[in-house]
């Protein structure tokens, strides 16, 4: 009886994280999406780290959600007429509308 009472206890928590696990991962597939077809299209996209989702109200914009997030893009360069691939590390801030689509993004530099 004890384990069943704890478990309806606990039961809305395991629920309300895994909705919240779900909506973490819907976001940054929506970003990766936005980063490979908006945002560098044609090149090679490596995620380092994503952010959480933070909730972010802005009044006279459609955002809801911000998330940060570091990759690194692959281009090739010619160095002494030899093409050699370059990984360059990219930091953005992206923003999301209710349904998690990506509104905005925001570009910034850190060392």
């Amino acid at each position: 009886m004890r384990i069943l009472l704890l478990f309806l206890f606990s039961l809305p928590v395991i629920l309300n994280a895994q909705i919240n696990r779900s909506a973490n991962e819907l976001a940054r597939e929506n970003v990766k999406d936005y980063i490979v077809t908006t945002i560098f299209k044609h090149l090679a996209y490596i995620p380092i780290s994503y952010s959480e989702l933070k909730s972010h109200q802005q009044p006279k914009m459609d955002i809801a959600w911000s998330m940060s997030h570091q990759f690194e893009i692959v281009d090739s360069q010619f160095v002494s007429d030899k093409k050699v691939a370059v990984r360059k590390p990219y930091y953005f801030s992206f923003y999301l509308d209710k349904k998690l689509k990506v509104v905005a993004a925001e570009s910034f530099y850190r060392q």
